[in-house]
């Protein structure tokens, strides 16, 4: 009987590798970001993992990496492990390695079964534990810093720890070379877990013990069920080699027409004694159809059918388009939590909201839930990052959605310049805004009037519609129609390094002022100053030493510095203020307005410091020691430049 490659199998192996050496190498080339993880299963499992045990989500984990990590458990339950088999691409190279160390008469046999053979595998379950520990525990995936595939396909630029990516890039290649299938066997996390999910009664245990220790309120219990999973999956694997129960599609020895060449086995990737079984079940299986391929009698067939030989295949195509719909259509929450008494409340509600542009990730995620925390009568939030979405629980008795809406609002002073001289009275134009909800909404809806010619600046206080205030410049004689067609656009176009990014945009305008009033440049400029007064702070480990003792005269250090009108200095300030924090005989920084010009003071302790000194060693520094929120210390390079230096004007 002429032997028939599986064509598929090839295909659809270098196909996946092929697409991801060319999209690595094109963002390469034209300097776009790639997610390399878009579609890993394994991520998506830990991600899903993190939700169960934190009821929250790893920030770069997407709905579509979770589907894929549960349907390939499905997939393992009830086929095999079809993406190893089929789409995996470190399954792929470890295999043509493995040929290759063949050729080169390189490689050591480890007969499957044999006593190294059981005990390696359990170095994979070691990887398991140790990588579903720390994901579990921090909610950000561990297994960034080990992944060979990640490491390779961002050029060792990711979230990496060096000596552990060169590591398991190392044990890829040289192991496949000296040993068949190194990686798969005895390394790979993913081999574990799935080989974890051939063992179905474990599964359920295992969720049962979770349920259980959660229900009784055990905290961290999961740790010890993870603990006897993972021993308990290693000697089921070293022991009977063969999965439970499942699956239902396995490869099927006719023993009338077995001749016992044994050809099936030296062609399996992994060694499996196909020739002593009836039913193909070993744990390693992927159904790849090597053994199928290689048998000259026809003895071997996807369970027992010659036509069914390539449905692992199709099954492996179907799986994937099941789990990229279901990860485009379903969402978890990034966040689910609960505080308060919220059982005690008699008639909680939900208010939901989507195009929160500020819910974009875990963190976001859980500055917004710790905003909402301080809202009396709000109980609970949960977040959805694709949809920048938010659900908020709250008792109707304490609170309504127009106060959580307030609080969800950021009030926003925006100046874009100061007016010269020859524009001595500003327009002030009131409109009515719908469409701005948080922070990311006033920015870009920002960048929407600064590209009106004549505006310089504008306010924006919570209601419903919003109340925004524009200053303009009265000979631009902007109308009505100028703000809808700015405001009423339905997208906003960005100039960023990558090239243009598309911002979809939901404002509208609701209200023009007919009747508008003049104010002088110096109210503008006095009413914008109100958001850099907010930057002022005192430093009170520095004020516990010298703020108050009369053995220590403090002096007044002033700089101009109009830079601190602009956003991205605002943002660098706080570093530049925990600088100063850190700092002995600074006791406080504000600023104050002279004429339009801001000036910013630091407040300092006179024998200890000199005009000179003050400017070499602390504007001019070349590290800045911040503190950080656990009261460590930090050395980072300064974040802001100053270009003219200040005088000491008075002395306390």
């Amino acid at each position: 009987m002429k032997r028939k490659p599986n064509y598929l199998k090839h295909l659809l192996q270098w196909g996946v590798l092929a697409a991801i050496v060319g999209t690595v190498g094109w963002a390469a080339y034209s300097d776009t970001p790639v997610d390399v993880e878009k579609y890993c299963p394994f991520g998506g499992l830990q991600a899903f993992g993190t939700y169960l045990v934190n009821h929250s989500l790893a920030c770069s984990m997407s709905m579509l990496q979770i589907m894929m990590g549960l349907v390939l458990a499905v997939g393992v339950i009830l086929f095999s492990k079809l993406f190893c088999g089929y789409l995996c691409p470190l399954g792929t190279v470890g295999e043509a390695l493995g040929r290759m160390g063949r050729n080169l008469h390189l490689q050591i046999d480890v007969p499957v079964g044999s006593t190294a053979d059981r005990w390696l595998r359990i170095i994979k379950y070691v990887l398991l534990f140790t990588i579903l520990y720390f994901t579990l525990s921090s909610s950000e995936l561990f297994c960034k810093k080990i992944d060979p595939y990640y490491a390779a396909a961002t050029g060792f630029q990711g979230e990496i720890v060096l000596w552990m990516s060169i590591t398991s890039l190392a044990l890829v290649i040289l192991g496949s070379f000296v040993v068949k299938m190194f990686w798969c066997k005895y390394i790979c996390p993913l081999g574990a877990i799935s080989n974890v999910f051939k063992f179905l009664p474990l599964v359920v245990l295992a969720a049962v013990a979770v349920w259980v220790l959660d229900f009784y309120g055990v905290r961290g219990g999961w740790v010890w069920v993870l603990a006897a999973v993972c021993i308990a999956a290693f000697f089921m694997e070293a022991i009977r080699l063969k999965s439970c129960g499942f699956p239902l599609v396995y490869v099927q020895r006719d023993a009338a027409l077995c001749n016992s060449c044994r050809l099936c086995e030296k062609k399996c990737p992994y060694h499996i004694p196909i020739h002593d079984d009836a039913k193909v079940k070993h744990v390693d299986c992927t159904l790849c159809g090597q053994c199928i391929s290689s048998c000259a009698t026809g003895a071997l067939q996807i369970n027992g059918h010659t036509a069914c030989r390539w449905v692992p295949g199709l099954l492996a195509v179907a799986l994937f388009g099941m789990a990229l719909w279901l990860g485009t259509t379903l969402e978890l929450p990034t966040i689910d939590e609960k505080w308060g008494d919220y059982e005690k409340a008699e008639q909680l509600q939900t208010y939901q909201m989507e195009g929160l542009q500020t819910i974009k990730c875990f963190g976001s995620s859980k500055a917004f839930a710790a905003k909402m925390q301080s809202v009396p009568g709000v109980y609970g939030v949960r977040t959805f990052v694709r949809r920048h979405g938010i659900e908020v629980t709250y008792d109707p008795a304490v609170t309504d959605t127009l106060k959580i809406q307030a609080a969800i609002f950021t009030p926003t002073l925006r100046k874009y310049a100061t007016p010269d001289e020859s524009v001595p009275m500003l327009e002030v134009v009131k409109l009515g805004v719908e469409g701005l909800h948080d922070r990311m909404d006033m920015v870009y809806f920002g960048m929407v009037l600064q590209r009106i010619e004549g505006v310089y600046g504008f306010t924006a206080e919570f209601a419903c519609p919003v109340d925004v205030t524009v200053y303009a410049d009265p000979a631009a004689r902007i109308d009505e129609e100028a703000f809808a067609r700015a405001i009423n656009a339905k997208e906003l176009t960005m100039k960023t390094k990558e090239g243009e990014k598309v911002i979809p945009m939901h404002t509208e305008l609701k209200s023009c002022a007919a009747g508008r009033s003049l104010v002088s440049r110096e109210e503008f400029v006095a009413v914008m100053f109100r958001d850099i007064e907010k930057m002022s702070g005192r430093f009170v480990a520095n004020l516990e030493k010298w703020g108050d003792d009369e053995r220590f005269p403090k002096a007044v250090y002033e700089m101009e510095f109009p830079a601190i009108e602009k956003l991205l200095v605002r943002q660098a300030f706080p570093y530049f203020k925990s600088f100063l924090s850190c700092t002995d005989g600074i006791v406080s920084v504000d600023f104050v307005l002279r004429g339009v010009t801001p000036v910013m003071r630091l407040h300092y302790v006179r024998s200890m410091w000199s005009d000179a000194r003050i400017w070499s060693d602390i504007f001019q520094a070349p590290k800045w020691t911040l503190r950080m929120a656990d009261g460590t210390f930090q050395e980072a390079d300064p974040r802001l430049k100053f270009s003219a230096p200040g005088r000491t004007v008075e002395q306390k």
